[in-house]
């Protein structure tokens, strides 16, 4: 399958390179991160709302309106943010802020920092405000500073609702007081093959955090099942900085214990293991079509892999950003902005297109790869 730009203007440099390099190599997910064998990303949210004005259900279009504006002209200005306003956005842009978990709930408008898209504020959503920033691996504390520096920024044009007794005001019981919620998105193959994750779960519990898979296929060999966010659940549980030890300290366990039982499994399973990898990499090479599940569970494999050094060739820092590149909305975009020369069967379907290209993408990032025990 060939691909070319659709366009042949001066402008066609910026859309030639191979369909696997073109999703965005400085975006935050495309970094290296603390402990990203384990823990992809940590997110932190900050939900804020305007004084003197009702909560977004309660709110008249003109309060709407209103709000939008405020937080617009409050980022005038602030250099390397973009205003966008939801309705004015396609519905493949919709897609591609879901696919990069900016968009996550209904909302007016969104507020994106360009820098690296770590950092993003959605606005008249559940909440008037509600500010998100994240990090590759397991960094709490960064975080944290992040999404503060960005609400310190707002403090300083807008006034908040808050109250001595209950902190600051939300539309949701379970987020007044700091306003601040963790989650951390963890990768754990080793435990739930192993069949050691209800212990893990308890203990998640046991500090009252949830934790929820990504995915969930039907299979326990599908690795699509290995992806887990652990999350706060309440924002009145101590101070800002209680809740980011509470969930750092949990998700240290986790991935301490991941580790360890990646060991022992592997000195103990060595050709169940190398089997897992085999099929899931003969199945990115040699399929033509690929669901994102699918995709998920073919990366996740081929990065157990890699930590348990069956193969080289490839990064943690290239698999975790490839979760992102293969996602719809990125793969949409590229089937409308490049001129691919599809197979006939599939050129009048756009969702047979889009696993197509995720299929290239994925062979692509894969060439690299060479594996380092084959069977005796």
């Amino acid at each position: 399958m060939a691909r070319k730009s659709k366009t042949d203007n001066s402008n066609s440099e910026k859309k030639t390179g191979s369909a696997a390099g073109t999703a965005g190599e400085n975006v935050w997910f495309s970094m290296p991160g603390k402990y990203d064998d384990v823990v992809i990303s940590t997110r932190a949210r900050i939900s804020r709302n305007l004084a003197d004005f009702p909560f977004p259900s309660k709110m008249s279009a003109d309060d709407k309106a209103r709000v939008q504006s405020l937080v617009y002209d409050a980022f005038s200005g602030a250099e390397n943010w973009r205003f966008i306003d939801m309705s004015q956005i396609s519905e493949p842009g919709k897609q591609i802020l879901q696919d990069k978990n900016i968009l996550d709930e209904e909302c007016g408008a969104a507020v994106i920092n360009y820098g690296d898209e770590s950092s993003i504020c959605l606005v008249n959503g559940i909440d008037h405000i509600k500010v998100s920033s994240f990090v590759s691996g397991l960094d709490c504390e960064k975080a944290m500073e992040k999404v503060y520096k960005t609400d310190e920024f707002l403090q300083e044009k807008l006034q908040f609702a808050a109250s001595i007794d209950f902190g600051y005001l939300t539309s949701q019981i379970k987020d007044c007081g700091t306003g601040l919620k963790f989650s951390v998105r963890g990768f754990l193959p080793s435990i739930v093959l192993s069949g050691q994750f209800e212990s893990i779960v308890s203990l998640v519990h046991s500090k009252k955090m949830s934790i929820k898979p990504v995915f969930k296929s039907e299979q326990l060999a599908d690795f699509s099942n290995c992806l887990f966010d652990i999350t706060t659940t309440s924002c009145a549980e101590g101070t800002e900085l209680d809740q980011m030890a509470g969930i750092h300290s949990i998700a240290s366990v986790i991935l301490k214990k991941e580790r360890k039982i990646r060991s022992n499994f592997a000195d103990n399973n060595p050709t169940v293991v190398l089997n897992f990898f085999k099929q899931s990499y003969a199945r990115a090479m040699y399929s033509l079509l690929l669901s994102y599940e699918e995709a998920v569970s073919i990366i996740s494999a081929v990065k157990w892999g890699l930590q348990l050094k069956l193969v080289k060739g490839i990064t943690e820092t290239e698999l975790n950003g490839l979760y992102y590149r293969v996602k719809d909305g990125h793969l949409k975009y590229l089937c409308d902005n490049f001129a691919f020369t599809f197979e006939e069967d599939i050129k009048a379907s756009s969702a047979l297109q889009i696993k197509r290209l995720r299929t290239i993408v994925i062979q692509q990032a894969f060439e690299g790869i060479v594996n380092e025990k084959p069977v005796s």
